[in-house]
């Protein structure tokens, strides 16, 4: 990356863990792209779980959680989270995680952060990034250097309900260069035809019934088209159940957690999203930047998606069945608007390059 700061600030990225989730591979791909932009990069994360690979001095607080997640030991983290600012001069914070505890929250943004925060808004629940105590919600990040939300829908809605000013939008980055990397990978033996889903099996927030009962409907199982589900969660028992239920565990098959999704991308015939709600999503703006199709609900902010019905893939009504079964199946059998949509899949998400994103962070890293 050619552009260098002239500064180079200290900055401290702080995310829940380093392996599930958007998120966690937004906060790990910020700690790379930032260092190649010449700043001294630290990171922070809550638990003991460290897959993605990131660039940086790390403090895993999460092996000392492991160690002792008493009262005593909280509090001892909370100390050593404040010495690792204090002692590494850290003049940014960038905050990744859900923050809804008020009054660790309020600790953290006044003895930890002070006014050297930027606070994430990762998703179009932004309830679960303010604290739940609502007075303090409406206070606690007003000094503060910014609040980032990842789509325009997010910051209106941030400012509607918290009355906040201090906003930025910054979408999340695609790093084209590592991902044409990782897609060539030999795959193991699978399906010869395959829609893919990938993401965190928590039925609650993803909706993997739905995908189910529209693949049942689609009747594609009957064409020797199979549905993949890479990740893991909560619900995977209660999912794997599900499939069980319908008799379909022969054609939907679950291949947990992966380091990269990509491979699997590439050799699927699209990808599909059944999200109740997303943020900036990445599984669809990764799979773009693969140059697979999507076939999405319309999740809350799906306007703010780089997803164009028709052009790049399908927008579906959500939380209907058939009509994602309907979607399915053209996706597979209309072969002109497969292709079509398969060729407009990189171009449409050129806007969000690391060389692009990273320039607004720096903007907002470098004002004073």
């Amino acid at each position: 990356m050619s552009m260098q700061s002239n500064h180079k600030k200290r900055i401290c990225i702080v995310a829940r863990s380093l392996s599930e989730g958007g998120s966690d591979r937004v906060a790990a791909m910020q700690s790379v792209y930032l260092s190649e932009l010449g700043y001294e990069v630290f990171l922070v994360t809550i638990l003991d779980d460290i897959v993605y690979p990131y660039k940086g001095t790390l403090l895993n607080l999460g092996v000392l959680k492991k160690t002792d997640n008493s009262v005593l030991g909280r509090l001892k983290r909370f100390f050593v989270f404040r010495n690792f600012i204090k002692s590494n001069k850290i003049n940014i914070v960038i905050d990744h995680r859900v923050r809804i505890k008020t009054w660790s929250e309020w600790i953290i943004s006044r003895y930890i952060y002070g006014r050297k925060g930027i606070y994430l808004v990762h998703s179009s629940a932004i309830e679960r990034f303010f604290p739940n105590n609502q007075f303090i919600a409406k206070r606690i990040y007003q000094n503060t250097k910014k609040i980032v939300a990842v789509t325009p829908k997010i910051s209106e809605d941030i400012k509607e309900k918290y009355g906040y000013q201090n906003l930025a939008i910054i979408p999340n980055a695609v790093n084209f260069e590592a991902i044409e990397k990782l897609k060539t990978e030999s795959i193991e033996e699978l399906p010869k035809r395959y829609i893919l889903w990938y993401g965190r099996l928590d039925n609650e927030v993803k909706n993997l019934h739905l995908l189910i009962d529209a693949y049942k409907l689609s009747k594609l199982f009957e064409k020797d088209v199979f549905i993949v589900i890479l990740g893991k969660g909560k619900d995977e028992i209660t999912i794997k159940n599900y499939v069980k239920s319908l008799h379909l565990e022969e054609f939907i098959i679950f291949k947990g957690f992966v380091n990269n999704p990509f491979k699997y991308i590439e050799n699927s015939l699209f990808v599909t999203l059944t999200s109740r709600y997303e943020g900036f999503s990445m599984s669809l703006i990764e799979s773009l930047a693969c140059g697979s199709p999507v076939v999405s609900v319309m999740f809350n902010n799906y306007e703010d998606a780089p997803l164009v019905d028709g052009y790049n893939g399908l927008w579906v009504e959500n939380y209907d069945a058939e009509a994602l079964g309907i979607a399915l199946n053209t996706m597979v059998n209309n072969k002109e608007l497969y292709f079509s949509c398969k060729q407009n899949t990189r171009m449409s998400i050129e806007h969000l390059s690391i060389e692009k994103i990273s320039k607004k962070w720096q903007l907002i890293i470098e004002a004073e």
